[in-house]
């Protein structure tokens, strides 16, 4: 049975860079490690891998070069730490391509206006609140929270499209944010769910004495 995201895909913003994109860049940046002497020729065709598996966001090159050092046997010094520095932001790079070619191809357009009140949720705590000053490539907006605009601060926030709603909307359910997909997308969501629940059902149905 298909899963939530593959019934939504083309629907869903991409937030991750795919394996062999990373082993792309990771292949570049060994190239030029090897060329500047960071690299032996014996470990140039598996370093590709080893810095793709390892590397991520939000590792510097420091934290990269010690996972590469502790699992791969890698022998790391400032040089080569300053080198894969360069791996999480050619990762930033790739993904906010991605997001932009997403954000075109499927012509997604804003809800709100410049101007408009919203609010977008922190990872915890209470909402973060502003006014959109702008509408940005990517289907994001440039938000200027409230706190920034007490003090004067130029500070803006870049955020999601998806992760916005209107001041005093309430969050939005995980049915209620559905509802506006094309007809048959949703209907054949509404459908999956309702599968989802009677194999729960009866799941725990044979669990219980």
């Amino acid at each position: 049975m298909p899963n939530m995201t593959e019934l939504l895909t083309g629907l869903v913003r991409p937030t991750d860079v795919p394996f062999p994109d990373r082993l792309r860049l990771a292949a570049e940046l060994a190239a030029q490690m090897h060329e500047a002497g960071l690299i032996r020729a014996d470990r140039l065709a598996d370093a590709p891998h080893d810095i793709a598996t390892y590397g991520d966001f939000t590792k510097d090159g420091r934290e990269l070069g010690r996972d590469l050092a502790r699992y791969e046997a890698w022998r790391c010094n400032d040089a080569v730490y300053a080198a894969l520095d360069g791996y999480g932001r050619l990762l930033a790079e790739r993904l906010e391509a991605l997001q932009l070619r997403w954000a075109a191809e499927n012509e997604i357009q804003p809800r709100f206006r410049v101007g408009d009140r919203v609010v977008w949720p922190k990872v915890r705590g209470q909402d973060n609140m502003g006014t959109v000053v702008s509408i940005e490539p990517g289907g994001r907006y440039s938000i200027q929270h409230d706190n920034a605009a007490k003090t004067g601060s130029s500070l803006r926030f870049l955020v999601d499209f998806e992760a916005c709603r209107a001041e005093g909307e309430p969050a939005p359910s995980r049915l209620s944010s559905l509802k506006g997909l094309p007809g048959k997308i949703w209907a054949a969501i509404s459908a999956l769910l309702a599968l989802e629940a009677m194999d729960f059902t009866m799941r725990v149905g044979l669990l219980l004495p």
